[in-house]
């Protein structure tokens, strides 16, 4: 009778022991699997940072190519320390896409678009902004030379909201685009364009 025992003891030793080795197979699978989700968040994370920067490069781009276009009124391209991009500029009268307009008047509809791109109007599903900037906000500001009118030094600034707190530049005079409370947003990213616009005519 001892010899039946014996082997039933051996028996259970040995399916403990493979238990153990699932329970320790199954804890390095796991760190392993949450190791490969934790990368492949930080990845995305990294993915829509970079995306968000190189929407908010490309506007600023264009901000200034048209400006370079209309150069005989860049000050009407001034927004005052009023940033843009809420969407809720009110489109002009004249369509300057689809009919000429005077100077002024394609300022006035180069500004309307702008804070459409901004806020994403164009990237909308359901009535809800998919693909633009989170929480956008464009600054443009126009400093004439000395005994000039429309030549002198432009800056277009694009601010958004980041998904993490990080260290941004501020400007020399410590206000962001929108303001001190915009200087202050430990989430905040922003995009400047420091460039130089110069009307032939007056020249």
């Amino acid at each position: 009778m001892s010899a039946p025992s014996h082997s039933k003891r051996v028996a259970n030793g040995q399916q403990g022991f493979t238990l153990i080795e699932a329970l320790i197979a199954f804890v390095v699978l796991t760190v392993g699997v949450l190791g490969i989700i934790s990368l492949l968040l930080m990845s995305k994370n990294a993915l829509h940072q970079s995306n968000q920067r190189s929407i908010a490069v490309n506007l600023a781009d264009a901000m200034v190519e048209r400006i370079r276009i209309n150069p005989t009124v860049v000050a009407d391209y001034d927004t005052a320390g009023t940033p843009l991009g809420d969407g809720d500029l009110t489109a002009p009268a004249q369509d300057c896409e689809a009919t000429s307009c005077s100077a002024a008047q394609l300022a006035a509809y180069d500004l309307w678009v702008w804070d459409q791109e901004l806020a994403g109007s164009n990237i909308v599903v359901d009535g809800e902004n998919v693909g633009g900037l989170i929480a956008p906000q464009g600054c443009i500001t126009f400093t004439a030379e000395n005994g000039l009118t429309s030549s002198g030094l432009l800056n277009v600034t694009i601010q958004w909201r980041g998904l993490a707190e990080t260290v941004d530049a501020v400007p020399a005079d410590g206000v962001a685009c929108g303001g001190a409370d915009a200087g202050e947003d430990p989430y905040r990213r922003q995009v400047t364009v420091n460039t130089v616009v110069v009307d032939e005519a007056e020249f």
